[in-house]
């Protein structure tokens, strides 16, 4: 947590001795009191010990607002520029109030870019520590989907009765971003691109975010959807981001599987793939609508390319999430509403895919010097929330699918436990979901 120390009282004789050092672009209250500001923003650090608004002078005609680097001509460009040509760009003129925040805030801040920020689009891993921070001061949706982000990751890996807070305020940073970005994404094809370049990297860590939710894999499908929609904006528009190297798909999948292993080898066991993808084709007589069965064939086809190399196993992936994105958004609508029984049968389908396809992100991450930082057994709470909400004959056509989940997973309570010790309070309750869902000789052995 971030420690922000008062001001010392100066006494008259100090004043008299060191004429004081003043601070030219400091907030006004910092002005009025003749101390010297720190000049953070969106709050100094006096302002926040005092809880007091704080305001900032605007800056000289002269120089722009701020300097975004674009990364495709490696030019500064000025937001000003941006401002000054599209007034209806609100997204960057809201003003965001100090009192708005707390303590724990500055805790979720920190947190978010030491532990939990994202690493997506791939190529942008670096924004993440630079750009972005900076552009969030003034950006609503993406300042709370931040906060919201490092609420999660700071409720998972705490055990106390802070834990249960911090959850409750990941939910409400949550619901200010995501009201923030439906703000923003309803002016359609009016958006700036500072505003569509808010809403993607909003679209983006709220995907993380997604991934620290018990229930979270519904959230997840419609902000990957969002990713892709946003993203499609900027060709559509021929405009370029000022924050993000963004490419075409063909383009994406041509860097991505050239980091990846070609040779022809199955990801994972290729007897519980065959098992799982006979579990699916029992899906397909209850398919009624054509967004399941277009999920239900990228599905399929994701089975498969386990079996190939981890190159296909990507591409494959890639096809699934394109499949979200394709969907009407009434389409869309209607494959994730609650009581579609048929799409969470396939859902579960997908969580067994991205379960398997570990070995592949764990390659993605070494090959781009990401550090691992545990948690990848999450995962295992999508599925039981998915597979105790559906009715017995759904549950009959998915069944095994838990179990192929937890024996895959497996690995990962020892792996854990000695290296990433944070995680050890969730831990407990993965080794018992395990305890539920594994066979008796499986526990044994595993002595679970």
């Amino acid at each position: 947590m971030l420690n922000v120390s008062p001001p010392e009282a100066q006494t008259q004789t100090n004043r008299l001795k060191r004429p004081h050092t003043k601070s030219r672009r400091g907030c006004y209250n910092c002005k009025n009191r003749r101390i010297k500001c720190s000049e953070a923003k969106p709050a100094c650090g006096n302002c926040i010990f005092k809880e007091l608004e704080c305001v900032y002078p605007p800056p000289p005609r002269t120089e722009p607002y701020a300097v975004v680097q674009n990364h495709r001509t490696s030019t500064s460009v000025s937001l000003n520029a941006e401002r000054s040509s599209s007034p209806s760009a609100s997204l960057l003129s809201a003003r965001i109030k100090a009192t708005s925040f707390s303590g724990d805030d500055l805790r979720f801040w920190h947190h978010f870019l030491v532990d939990a920020r994202p690493h997506l689009p791939f190529g942008d891993e670096g924004t993440w520590i630079s750009t972005i921070p900076a552009f969030a001061h003034d950006c609503p949706p993406l300042l709370h989907s931040i906060l919201s982000l490092g609420a999660s990751h700071c409720a998972l890996i705490t055990s106390n009765s802070h834990g249960r807070q911090y959850h409750e305020l990941a939910i409400a940073h949550r619901g200010k971003a995501l009201k923030a970005l439906s703000t923003t994404l309803s002016k359609g094809q009016s958006c700036t691109v500072l505003e569509m370049d808010g809403a993607l990297a909003t679209c983006y860590t709220l995907t993380f975010q997604a991934h620290h939710m018990a229930d979270g894999v519904i959230d997840f499908a419609v902000m990957v959807r969002g990713c892709g929609l946003v993203t499609d904006w900027y060709f559509e528009q021929s405009r370029e981001s000022m924050i993000f190297k963004l490419k075409s798909q063909g383009e994406m999948l041509e860097m991505i599987t050239s980091w990846l292993p070609g040779e022809m080898q199955a990801v994972t066991e290729a007897l519980t793939v065959r098992a799982c993808m006979q579990s699916l084709e029992a899906l397909r007589l209850h398919l009624d609508s054509p967004a399941h069965v277009s999920f239900y064939h990228t599905l399929k086809t994701a089975y498969e390319a386990l079996l190939l190399s981890q190159r296909q196993a990507f591409i494959a992936l890639a096809g699934i999430y394109m499949s979200w994105k394709e969907m009407s958004n009434s389409e869309f609508m209607a494959f994730v509403k609650p009581d579609n029984h048929i799409s969470r049968a396939l859902f579960m389908h997908y969580i067994t895919i991205d379960t398997f396809m570990r070995p592949v992100y764990f390659e993605l991450s070494h090959q781009r010097g990401i550090a691992n930082t545990g948690g990848h057994f999450l995962i295992y709470r999508w599925a039981e929330e998915i597979y105790t909400a559906l009715p017995r004959e759904m549950k009959n056509l998915v069944r095994d699918l838990v179990s192929y989940i937890a024996f895959d997973l497996l690995p990962e309570v020892e792996k854990h436990k000695r290296q990433f010790p944070q995680w050890l309070h969730e831990l407990q309750g993965f080794t018992e979901w395990l305890g539920r869902r594994l066979p008796l000789d499986m526990k044994e052995m595993y002595n679970i």
